[in-house]
């Protein structure tokens, strides 16, 4: 059996004025991605490895990465297709189409502030532009929260288990600004050139496990279950998003403990936070069926694509084995998670499922690509070459932070520049099919078959 061209309907589709521009939060994820995220992740190391003296500003990019890839790249390009998807899944219109607008004359100068900002030092025009990118990323959360919330809490919406992710995910992300505030506030009081470690890492945790991979999830258990054939469950999917909004809250609510006053009790807090997030991961590995499909119901042309989705929940399994390993042994010996474990998880899971899942599932639902598979049928070498590349990319990435202690040289960091040299790369060649498939699509009859 095969699927339609377009994305699989859940739900009354709604008037199309009352959709978001997606395309344009594709676009600006592309930015931020190609221009600072992808691109820091291949001169950081590169800098370390060869061993150039960048001072306090490489660990204030070091910050600025993490910043640009969670929200700049996966961010914006979530928030673009939850409000794509959410009146699909829900089967009512997008709420407050007006507010929705606003999220990226927000949420970008707040990134793109900040991005400019903590490497420059101190000094009044620094301190403003961080304060200045708290209240933006603020006013952005809030205005996406509201429009989820009002989505998705109509009594008539008919998104299930799917909207429980997307609201605990919206509420997280508000959670995480908020957050974000507080610190740049902290940074300013006490003239640090750099948010901490330990409280920059709890950001991070809110808005990887919280908000993109919440949002990710929430896709996944639904969009991904079609095409193999899983029968959904509502009340273990509401559990997950539960377990996995706990899991999440506990970590954050123990590790920023910890940079006040450690103890046992509080880091084996933080170790069960992250077997709950292990533990809703692996839930959502299996409500999709990726791994053991029951059927095959994608067309013949997206099977390659299909296949990046696969091994992005693939990896997700991964990730999830990697956190329940290294957080059972913490709980045993009362420690929390190393930085190097630490390391090896986030990357497994924003290289391996974040950037994989974008790429996968965006040529397998966006409209561009839907056309694309007819116009270009003979594109299947790229989707295979971006299929090792991106699986490469993550072992290398990985491998030093898994060798942890017994790989301290600067050689550590050439695998990681490699890794970073790849996903710009793959980055760079999905954008450019989608801009392509972009500007193609306006040429009457682009989306039909060729005739033979």
């Amino acid at each position: 059996m095969s699927i339609p061209l377009e994305p699989v309907q859940f739900g009354p589709r709604p008037p199309e004025r009352n959709e978001a521009p997606y395309r344009a939060y594709i676009i600006v994820s592309f930015a931020f991605a190609i221009g600072g995220g992808f691109a820091l992740a291949l001169a950081l190391p590169l800098a370390q490895a060869m061993e150039c003296d960048w001072g306090r500003r490489w660990s204030a990019l070091v910050q600025v990465h993490g910043q640009i890839q969670l929200l700049g790249f996966a961010g914006i390009f979530v928030i673009g297709m939850a409000f794509r998807l959410m009146p699909r899944f829900s089967g009512v219109p997008l709420a407050y189409p007006l507010l929705g607008r606003a999220i990226i004359p927000l949420m970008a100068p707040s990134l793109v502030l900040r991005s400019f900002a903590e490497p420059a030092g101190d000094g009044t025009p620094r301190d403003a532009a961080l304060i200045g990118s708290a209240v933006l990323l603020v006013a952005g959360a809030a205005a996406f929260a509201a429009v989820v919330l009002r989505t998705l809490l109509r009594p008539a919406s008919k998104a299930e288990s799917t909207g429980w992710f997307f609201v605990l995910g919206a509420i997280s992300l508000v959670v995480a600004a908020i957050l974000n505030a507080w610190l740049m506030l902290q940074a300013v009081r006490d003239s640090s050139p750099l948010v901490p470690a330990g409280r920059e890492s709890v950001l991070i945790a809110v808005q990887l496990y919280g908000f993109v991979l919440m949002f990710i999830a929430g896709v996944s258990t639904r969009a991904v279950a079609a095409f193999t054939g899983r029968q959904r469950s509502a009340v273990i999917g509401r559990l997950a998003a539960v377990t996995l909004a706990l899991g999440t809250a506990m970590f954050a609510a123990a590790s920023l403990r910890a940079t006040y006053a450690n103890s046992r009790a509080i880091a084996r807090a933080e170790d069960v936070g992250l077997l709950l997030i292990a533990l809703a991961l692996v839930s959502v590995v299996w409500m999709t069926g990726a791994l053991q499909p029951r059927a095959n119901r994608v067309a013949v042309a997206s099977q390659l694509q299909f296949l990046l989705v696969r091994t992005a929940l693939a990896w997700l399994a991964v990730a999830s084995l990697l956190i329940l390993w290294y957080a059972t042994r913490a709980l045993c010996d009362g420690t929390a998670v190393d930085s190097f474990e630490t390391d090896a998880i986030r990357h497994a899971l924003t290289v391996g499922v974040v950037t994989m899942m974008i790429v996968g599932m965006g040529m397998m639902i966006l409209p561009e690509f839907a056309g694309r598979r007819l116009q270009h049928p003979h594109e299947q070498w790229i989707i295979i070459a971006i299929l090792i590349g991106l699986n490469a990319a993550v072992i290398l990435r990985i491998w030093p932070a898994i060798e942890g202690l017994n790989w301290l040289s600067s050689t550590r960091y050439w695998p990681m520049a490699a890794a970073g040299s790849i996903t710009e790369t793959v980055v760079v060649v999905f954008a450019a099919m989608f801009i392509q498939s972009y500007l193609e699509q306006r040429t009457p009859g682009w989306g039909a078959p060729r005739s033979r």
